[in-house]
């Protein structure tokens, strides 16, 4: 168990006037426990609460192992398994995560009239906001494969792949160099690069296409993320004209992060660049996001966050132009906030690239 991160977490519940909660996201039980898995229709509940219990509700089928200081409830599918969650459960107000499912949330609720439910993931939300050096140095180490795997992939563009065929060849790549699950990359030929979270298909590359190339992974069970742009074979004025204005908004971004100043900060930098260049009508997203065990999660790096730049935080500077049925650009990586500074985690280029 992380008893530092669980501490966290319940002091978080204490400043939302919360005792107890109940933990169903298994990114979260991982966060606090260090071990979980998907329980895909089965329910799996980690319940806190401020006395010091440590509860783990378990289906049969998924063997979690013994730790101290955790008590393990299992269960077998003909149970009644929502009546053993309410057996653990105090009367009061109860935290429930954003991910329980109302399948289990509303039976509980039914078996237990002395407890009124109240959204607890901020409790959670907000440690996990903060990484601790330990995650830091993964989200480093996830990193570093994600420059292997971009500079490998870019290699192959011209090889004749289709936009599903480059993201498979680059899921190899992660795979090769120690990531775990396969994902769909998100890649982008020509005019599919006008659409920001376009899903790749069987578009080939032609010459004179621009080429977006939005790759993430899990490593040891922490993200990476990173976009670059290139072109393959010829770049227009116009494109070069495009990516600069970009690449000049994600420095404006990484400028605009500094301790204690408002994150929202850093969503306006960029784009006010890009709005003071004409394209602000084109930047139709927000400028980043937060990232650690899952590829979102908070901070949210956008004009409406009431964050403020704390340390230990990691999330996204990928500003973009898209102008719609022609062609987009997107830069983007990410930042580590420490107590010395700001840290790029990505090291791959970041310069007009044209592929021969």
């Amino acid at each position: 168990m992380k008893i530092s991160r669980l501490n966290r977490v319940l002091d978080n519940l204490k400043n939302n006037g919360l005792t107890q909660t109940i933990i169903s996201d298994p990114d979260s039980i991982f966060y606090l426990l260090g071990y979980s898995y998907d329980p895909g229709e089965r329910m799996l509940a980690l319940y806190l609460n401020d006395e010091g219990d440590i509860k783990l509700i378990n289906n049969n089928m998924f063997p979690f192992p013994e730790m101290n200081g955790l008590n393990i409830h299992l269960f077998d599918d003909t149970d009644d398994y929502v009546s053993i969650l309410a057996s653990v459960v105090k009367a009061g107000k109860l935290g429930i995560d954003k991910f329980f499912r109302a399948q289990f949330l509303i039976p509980l609720m039914d078996k237990r009239s002395d407890v009124t439910v109240h959204l607890g993931s901020l409790a959670v939300d907000e440690a996990r906001k903060l990484k601790d050096a330990e995650e830091l140095e993964l989200m480093r180490k996830a990193s570093l494969v994600n420059d292997i795997a971009m500079s490998e992939g870019i290699a192959h563009i011209g090889d004749n792949l289709s936009e599903k065929e480059m993201g498979n060849l680059i899921n190899k790549i992660y795979m090769a160099n120690g990531g775990t699950t396969e994902v769909e990359q998100i890649i982008c030929y020509g005019p599919n690069t006008a659409e920001p979270h376009h899903r790749s298909d069987t578009t080939r590359i032609k010459e004179g296409d621009v080429v977006l190339i939005d790759i993430f992974s899990y490593i040891d069970h922490y993200c990476c993320d990173m976009t670059r742009t290139v072109f393959y074979k010829d770049i227009t004025a116009e494109e070069e004209k495009i990516y600069n204005i970009v690449l000049e908004a994600y420095y404006a971004g990484i400028d605009a992060v500094e301790l204690d100043k408002p994150l929202r900060e850093v969503d306006n930098a960029t784009r006010a660049v890009i709005t003071s260049a004409g394209f602000g009508d084109y930047f139709t997203h927000r400028t980043g996001h937060g990232i650690g065990i899952a590829l979102h999660e908070p901070p949210d790096v956008s004009s409406v966050t009431n964050d403020i730049i704390e340390p230990g935080m990691v999330f996204s500077v990928e500003p973009g132009i898209y102008l719609p049925g022609r062609f987009g650009i997107r830069i983007e990586d990410l930042v580590a906030v420490t107590e010395d500074g700001i840290e790029v985690l990505n090291k791959y280029p970041k310069d007009i690239m044209v592929i021969e």
